[in-house]
């Protein structure tokens, strides 16, 4: 129903809900793409056009300042990688999971309903798998020291019903990284589902472009491994795209030093946090920390920058960069029903591509945040305090339901 008839109807100042109601396709839309949040391809071209036109001796000192920073000029081992390369190499990033496996795990949710515990119980101890734990192993050596990521593919999800899902998940989660990190609102799980046709007082607040069918840009998640399981898959789109952080910082130093030396800048600040780079180098390797919702905020969002300082036009087409830099190099992977996908977050990029939903197929995922304390990353101290903060998760929120608030 558009706005001008739920007036017409009324004939007196609208509600909430009727406004919620009001809202159309072409207003949804202008939420997702008409805002700063989305990166500008004819901003980054025009960078790139002003780039190209410099002398060589411009250029040259550009070089110079890069090489002065402390950053090495390329980053090295096997997180550096092409996605339309990898495509076409599944035996390094996908495994099937054995008809055994398939049955370990789902007796692994019976033994551990039998428990009659809380979610916050599920661990190794009360979710024994034998067999797929030689493959999570594997796993955690990819994602640490490989090429940072793996899919795991062949659960029903279909045979549980919503909390035996959330048991599977986090259970299979609990081998990869044994720590669970709180989610906004203290959740330990995220719903990630199209929740814009819901009226606002049915869900949570819409901040994240996952409760959204609009495509993701290149980003990183908080906390070390980023775990995904797919429950649903919609009609059409919603392609999971990961990017190798040091191909795009090798992207950047060979072609635009201009923008890495913003980049690693140590003066990205934001509000209530410490300013920081969003490329790090450190125990020689290279990391990233960095989304857009910080400076431009998202859907009902719009005004989360709070305090934050306002961006340069160098900071602006830095952030964008990073979007279209790893584009060239996303690996696009159509997960099915079932699949688990777990990444190094601070060494992958995720994105998404745009979705459509219809009443049979509709894309849901859920998300989790862990870490494994025995392997994980090192953390630059300027990013500690972030840390701590994700640690603090005495008693997290499991909600059941994508619209539970």
């Amino acid at each position: 129903m558009a706005a001008a008839q739920v007036l017409e109807r009324t004939k007196a100042v609208p509600t909430k809900l009727e406004i919620d109601l009001a809202i159309d396709e072409e207003a949804i839309r202008n939420r997702l793409f008409g805002t700063p949040y989305e990166p500008n391809p004819e901003l980054w071209k025009a960078d790139q056009n002003k780039f190209s036109r410099l002398s060589e001796e411009e250029r040259n000192n550009l070089y110079e300042t890069f090489k002065g920073s402390g950053y090495p000029e390329r980053a090295q081992g096997p997180t550096i990688w092409d996605g339309k390369v990898l495509i076409d190499q599944t035996e390094k990033w996908l495994y099937q999971v054995s008809e055994e496996e398939r049955v370990e795990v789902e007796e692994a949710v019976k033994h551990f309903v039998s428990l009659d515990l809380g979610f916050d119980s599920i661990s190794k101890e009360t979710f024994p798998l034998k067999s797929l734990s030689k493959q999570l192993e594997k796993a955690k050596d990819e994602i640490h020291d490989g090429i940072g990521f793996t899919v795991i593919r062949g659960l029903k999800p279909e045979v549980w019903n919503r909390e035996e899902r959330i048991i599977a998940f986090a259970g299979i989660a609990s081998y990869v990284g044994p720590v669970r990190l709180k989610q906004q609102d203290g959740q330990a799980i995220v719903h990630l589902r199209d929740l814009t046709r819901l009226k606002s007082e049915q869900r949570p607040t819409i901040t994240l472009k996952g409760q959204t069918n609009g495509n993701q840009v290149a980003h990183t998640d908080a906390g070390d491994i980023v775990g995904l399981f797919t429950l649903g898959k919609a009609e059409r789109g919603g392609l999971s795209q990961l990017s190798s952080v040091g191909q795009v910082y090798n992207w950047l130093a060979e072609n635009r030093p201009d923008v890495l030396s913003t980049l690693i800048e140590p003066s990205w600040e934001w509000s209530g946090q410490e300013a920081t780079p969003l490329f790090h180098h450190h125990k020689g390797r290279i990391l990233a920390q960095y989304a857009r919702r910080p400076w431009f905020g998202f859907y009902e969002d719009q005004n989360r920058r709070g305090d934050s300082p306002e961006l340069s036009y160098e900071k602006h087409v830095a952030l964008d960069a990073i979007h279209f830099v790893a584009e060239k190099f996303f690996l696009d992977i159509d997960l099915q029903p079932g699949d688990l996908e777990f990444f190094n977050n601070l060494q992958v990029f995720h994105a998404r591509t745009y979705s459509e939903d219809s009443e049979e197929n509709v894309r849901h995922l859920l998300r989790i945040w862990v870490r494994d304390e025995e392997r994980a990353i090192e953390i630059p101290k300027v990013l500690e305090k972030r840390w701590k903060a994700l640690l603090e998760n005495e008693s997290l929120r499991w909600p059941v339901e994508p619209w539970d608030k």
